[in-house]
């Protein structure tokens, strides 16, 4: 019994207690029910909405891919599921897995933009759909697109209706292309909106209206392409403001009126075409301030007045044909016409010879065909003349000596033929000469004059250089040619001057040199002649200045130098010459310039060195002289200029 009792007062508080824990069990479980909901729904909003965000964007790109024919929608096949960033074809994604770009350029596809919800973009950056055989209208929603978008490419399609003004809100574009469709209607002003463009192309549509002045709010554009519309009215003077415009194309439409004066404000400019428009009155003289323009087409216009004042006109590198009209000749101002790499066909009008101010005339590199026509001759100002890479026949006008400011001709890659003319040796100022691949005839043996200095000449020279019998001027110098002076340069017995110097000649000085009594200049140096001075040297006794320094001549030098006594100028230095100095150097009076330095040089100077009173200049350092330094040789008051170091000399320094 008192067992029982015990167990039953054992039992009370337990029973006691077990509601307790039951009811403290349910309290703990709703407190981390309740911290739990309150956790999950502080940190799932974001990841929430982001998941929101990408099963829209996946819905409406799939809405739009089922409003597509069934080719396009095939080759979209990678197009399924709710995960638009996973392998699906033309879509690129943000980190964060919104879809950032869509680029399904040329792929063929077919169908409208009616089903494709922009809003549901609201992430993007570009749109490309250049190419394609989409068609119906833009839906005017497209300003729902999202205001990050800065690439907008609709061009190339089958689009119809007018421009949405709604474009004006997608303000971060950089590059919109709505080119080559079926818009009609007029620009929107709302375009104005968009400061960022830098390429704006609505070329080739039907659209009408005027060009808005909003258009001369879009300061950061590059290229502007309105051409091939029904554009009509004036082109607005806001234009002027779009100075960083590269390429303006306004061709082909209806436009009226002036060419405002504010067109010269566009200094960037290297492409301006205005053809094919009712454009009238004056060319603007402010169009001469655009000095990058490189392609200038106002043609087919009712455009007055003239361009007689034009100075420069560079058509140059285009797909120009036709022929040059005679009208050219009317430019009577211009001091540069270049036309060159172009089609141009036809003869080279002879009204070119009215424009007397051309310093600069290049219609290289074209079909041109026909005569040169000799009133070429009458272009006296030309500096540089090239007609070369053409079809040009019959022979080089005579007129062509008139030229004697000509520094430049180019004849070359033509059918010229015929002689070449002997005034073509009037032309004293010319430093390049090219006749090759002609068919000319004849020789050369009339030739008074031939400069082919400063050039990059190679090879030996010709042992036919002999056959130019009335050559007066040879000058071959600073040049790359090799090999000897040939001996038949001796028969050039008119040469007044003979420039050979700073080439790669080697070989000994040939002695029929002492066959061109008639030289008053000879300059050989630097080259890399070797052996003796030629004695023949002495019988030169118009020379007045002879330059054989800084070549690898051995020997003494020829007592025969003494019977040059209208030498001036006698440099012999950095040479290996050895032996003393002739005596007969004392005949040479009139010297003002002697250079013996840098030689092998010895013995004393010769006492006649005292008569040799109008030096300016003597220069005797590095040779091997001995005894006394001439005392008199300073006695002329002129000498500017002595070294002898590098020599044993003793006794005094010669004084003025």
């Amino acid at each position: 019994m008192a067992l029982e009792y015990f167990s039953s007062y054992s039992l009370l508080p337990r029973l006691i207690i077990t509601p307790c824990f039951f009811i403290f069990l349910i309290f703990l479980l709703y407190s981390v029910s309740l911290f739990h909901v309150t956790f999950t729904s502080a940190s799932t909003p974001t990841t929430s909405l982001l998941k929101v965000e990408q099963d829209q964007e996946a819905v409406a790109l799939l809405t739009w891919k089922t409003s597509l024919d069934n080719q396009t929608q095939s080759f979209l096949s990678s197009w399924f599921g709710r995960n638009s960033c996973h392998h699906w074809f033309g879509v690129t994604c943000h980190r964060s897995g919104s879809v950032s770009n869509l680029d399904l350029h040329s792929c063929g596809l077919r169908g409208t933009l009616r089903n494709l919800n922009f809003s549901s973009l609201p992430n993007l950056l570009t749109l490309n759909l250049y190419d394609n055989s989409l068609y119906g209208t833009i839906p005017i929603n497209i300003g729902n697109l999202s205001k990050l978008i800065t690439f907008l490419n609709f061009g190339f399609n089958h689009f119809t209706g007018v421009i949405s003004h709604q474009l004006g809100f997608l303000t971060s574009l950089s590059f919109l292309s709505l080119c080559s469709n079926n818009f009609r209607g007029s620009i929107p002003h709302s375009i104005g909106n968009l400061r960022n463009l830098t390429t704006l192309y609505l070329y080739s549509n039907k659209l009408s209206g005027s060009i808005p002045q909003e258009i001369g709010l879009l300061r950061s554009l590059n290229v502007l392409d309105l051409s091939n519309n029904n554009l009509i009215g004036p082109i607005p003077p806001s234009i002027g403001n779009l100075r960083n415009l590269t390429t303006l194309y306004l061709h082909t439409n209806k436009l009226s009126g002036y060419i405002p004066q504010e067109i010269g404000l566009l200094t960037s400019l290297n492409d301006l075409e205005l053809g094919n428009n009712s454009l009238t009155g004056p060319i603007p003289p402010s169009i001469g301030n655009l000095r990058n323009l490189t392609t200038l087409y106002l043609h087919t216009n009712k455009l007055s007045g003239n361009l007689r004042n034009l100075t420069t006109l560079y058509l140059h590198t285009n797909k120009l044909s036709g022929s040059i009209p005679q009208e050219i000749g009317l430019l009577t101002s211009l001091n540069d016409l270049d036309l060159s790499i172009n089609n141009l066909i036809g003869p080279i009008p002879p009204s070119i010879g009215n424009l007397r101010n051309l310093t600069t005339l290049y219609l290289h590199t074209n079909k041109l065909s026909g005569s040169i026509p000799q009133e070429i001759g009458l272009l006296t100002s030309l500096n540089d003349l090239e007609l070369s890479i053409n079809n040009l026949t019959g022979p080089i006008p005579p007129s062509i000596g008139n030229l004697r400011n000509l520094t430049t001709l180019y004849l070359h890659t033509n059918k010229l033929s015929g002689s070449i003319p002997q005034e073509i040796g009037l032309l004293t100022s010319l430093n390049d000469l090219e006749l090759g691949t002609n068919s000319l005839t004849g020789n050369l043996r009339n030739l008074t004059t031939l400069y082919l200095h400063t050039n990059k000449l190679s090879g030996s020279i010709p042992q036919e250089i002999g056959l130019l019998t009335s050559l007066n001027d040879l000058e071959l110098s600073i040049n790359n040619l090799t090999g000897p002076i040939p001996p038949s340069i001796g028969n050039l017995r008119n040469l007044t001057t003979l420039y050979l110097h700073t080439n790669k000649l080697s070989g000994s000085i040939p002695q029929e040199i002492g066959l061109l009594t008639s030289l008053n200049d000879l300059e050989l140096g630097t080259n890399s002649l070797t052996g003796p001075i030629p004695p023949s040297i002495g019988n030169l006794r118009n020379l007045t200045t002879l330059y054989l320094d800084t070549n690898k001549l051995s020997g003494s030098i020829p007592k025969e130098i003494g019977l040059l006594t209208s030498l001036n100028d006698l440099e012999l230095g950095n040479n290996s010459l050895t032996g003393p100095i002739p005596p007969s150097i004392g005949n040479l009076s009139s010297l003002t310039f002697l250079f013996l330095d840098h030689n092998e040089l010895s013995g004393v100077i010769p006492l006649e060195m005292n008569n040799i009173t109008h030096l300016k200049s003597l220069q005797l350092v590095e040779n091997n002289f001995i005894g006394q330094l001439p005392q008199e040789i300073c006695l002329g008051s002129v000498l500017e200029n002595f070294t002898a170091s590098g020599n044993h000399f003793t006794g005094p320094i010669p004084k003025a």
